[in-house]
């Protein structure tokens, strides 16, 4: 390898052959397996090219240590999460760049309780790593890269989400909706989760081969096929749109409408504060939505630094029931311990059906704010040193520095900050209008270019 991957609370992420190989992957699974005191540890992958080769790497790692390697197979992050602590194994792997293209490819860990590891868990691996403490490569290139045993992931999951859902309710509804999961992990559950849940789908790109045809963040302006499906099919509830692990989970309307990622952690809490009251954790990038949501409710909104790893540790701390991200992602412990794509889409569709309602008409319940999602390449560049000097332009500002820089307004707000999974930083803006939300985001861009 030429370079170091990023390595990050968000995992590791990088470009195959350029900074992540196999014997990489090997070296971390070793660690981690050695600091995990051995025992099972569950490995699972999106559908990438390259995921079958690290896997069997992982695999070779886990060996080497002296663990026993469990193979999930082709399973969603969330999936693999709920695996590790269902057979009890002592720690989990997941090979996947969740969003990023399929040139990337990824790691991350989980802990044996089912949740990502923290960010301090993940520097301890690093540091191990930074440090040499590996097997050589000859003990672990000769060693064996099979699973001492398989596991059906999918069908582990899908019981976890059965539980703590209506079935009977969603059953009675009759929906029918329209699913495209960019040829990634989501297709390895989804089908059987919608049969068992009594729900009928179309679909585009719900293939296990890894070929991301369009751009694998899950926003409306990449999801031309499936807006052109709903258009063209009658009697459709909406539509559901996984990334390529399914942590992260986006909806479209029944006519093909537009609707924001940030709506589908709205959606989950509808249908979950009805149940029970509780606190909310959420980053300081999502919408304002959230807020409405708790005001709806009488419960508060916490805000936590980005990553799913930091909104899960606040939700520990303070007991909160629910949480999530705005770029799709749900958490609710009960099902997984980490953002689900798939528990979800099953809570959206317990929604529907209670409420005998499709997806436009609870979007045009919220609030319609504007939001605005611009990055900046800063290869070469410090984003700290960055994030510094504009701290001290905006001095006079109302601001939160918890994560890089965010200036909060009676109207909106702006968000500054060095991504967790890309040599870029990232810059999201808020507001009432879209001029507004176009304003603060030009705002601080301009002294970035500076």
């Amino acid at each position: 390898m030429t370079k170091l991957p990023i390595m990050s609370v968000s995992g590791i992420r990088g470009i195959v052959g350029e900074s992540i190989d196999s014997l990489f992957i090997s070296r971390i699974a070793y660690i981690q397996t050695k600091r995990s005191n051995g025992g099972k540890v569950v490995v699972g992958r999106d559908t990438r090219i390259s995921g079958e080769e690290l896997m069997n790497a992982a695999f070779r790692g886990i060996r080497a240590a002296g663990g026993i390697p469990v193979d999930a197979g082709i399973a969603p992050t969330p999936t693999t999460c709920v695996c590790t602590n269902a057979v009890e194994a002592s720690t989990g792997i997941i090979l996947t760049a969740s969003h990023n293209p399929g040139m990337y490819n990824g790691y991350k860990m989980v802990h044996r309780s089912g949740r990502l590891f923290r960010g301090y868990e993940c520097e301890e691996i690093y540091e191990a790593f930074r440090s040499s403490e590996y097997a050589s490569d000859d003990k672990i290139l000769n060693s064996s890269d099979s699973p001492t045993e398989r596991i059906d992931a999918s069908k582990i999951h899908i019981s976890k989400i059965l539980k703590h859902i209506n079935i009977e309710t969603i059953k009675s509804a009759n929906i029918k909706i329209a699913v495209d999961s960019i040829n990634g992990a989501g297709g390895a559950v989804f089908p059987d989760l919608l049969e068992k849940l009594g729900v009928k789908w179309i679909g585009v790109h719900n293939k296990l081969n890894g070929d991301f045809v369009h751009n694998p963040e899950p926003r409306p302006e990449h999801l031309g096929d499936l807006c052109k499906l709903l258009k063209e099919t009658p009697d459709l509830w909406g539509g559901f749109v996984f990334d390529p692990d399914a942590d992260r989970l986006a909806t479209m309307g029944e006519n093909g409408e537009e609707i924001s990622e940030e709506m589908t952690l709205v959606f989950a809490l509808e249908n979950l504060l009805q149940r029970t009251k509780s606190d909310i954790v959420t980053n300081l990038s999502t919408s304002m939505l959230i807020d409405d949501v708790a005001r709806k409710y009488g419960v508060n909104v916490i805000r936590s630094k980005i990553g799913e790893a930091n909104v899960v540790e606040e939700m520990e701390k303070y007991d909160c029931q629910f949480g999530g991200e705005g770029n799709g992602g749900v958490i609710f412990p009960k099902i997984a311990s980490a953002r689900d794509g798939l528990g979800a889409m099953a809570l959206i569709l317990e929604l529907m059906a209670s409420t005998g309602k499709k997806l436009t008409q609870h979007a045009s319940m919220w609030p319609r704010y504007s939001i605005v999602k611009d990055k900046i390449p800063c290869d070469g560049k410090d984003p700290a040193q960055i994030i510094n000097r504009l701290n001290t332009v905006f001095a006079s500002e109302n601001k939160n520095n918890l994560d890089g820089l965010k200036i909060i307004r009676d109207y909106g707000w702006v968000h500054l900050r060095a991504s967790n999974t890309e040599p870029i930083i990232r810059c999201y803006a808020e507001a009432k209008t879209w001029q507004q939300a176009r304003e603060l985001a030009d705002l601080v861009l301009k002294e970035v270019e500076k």
